[in-house]
C-alpha cells in the first residue's frame, strides 16, 4: 500500500473523511486528531506524540522512527513513514474491536 491508501484506510476505518495527502506526500495532522477524538485519547502536541498515544493504547509496538525523525542524520522532524501509517492503522483496527 501507498501512504495515500494507508491515510484512506485509517479514514474509512474510524468512520470520517478522507483527509488526502498534503505536499511532499505529508501527512495531515487532522488525520491523528480524528484518530484520537475517535477513541477519546489526548489530542494535544504533536503527531508523534499522538502517534505514540494511539498505539501503546492499541497495545501495539510503538517505533519512535517511524513518526520522528528529529534524531536522525537529516535532523528532519515529525515525518510520518510508509511504517507508521500501517502501525497506525493496525492500532486503529485494534481500538475498534
Amino acid at each position: 500500500m501507498s501512504k495515500e491508501s494507508e491515510i484512506t484506510a485509517i479514514a474509512r476505518l474510524i468512520g470520517e473523511a478522507d483527509p488526502g495527502i498534503g505536499r511532499g506526500s505529508s501527512v495531515p495532522k487532522v488525520l491523528f486528531d480524528r484518530i484520537c477524538y475517535r477513541f477519546q485519547l489526548d489530542a494535544s502536541g504533536t503527531m508523534p506524540q499522538q502517534a505514540e498515544r494511539i498505539v501503546r493504547a492499541a497495545g501495539v509496538p510503538y517505533v519512535p522512527e517511524a513518526f520522528d525523525s528529529r534524531d536522525t542524520a537529516s535532523g528532519g522532524g515529525s515525518t510520518v513513514t510508509l511504517e507508521g501509517l500501517q502501525q497506525l492503522r493496525s492500532a486503529v483496527h485494534r481500538l475498534i474491536a
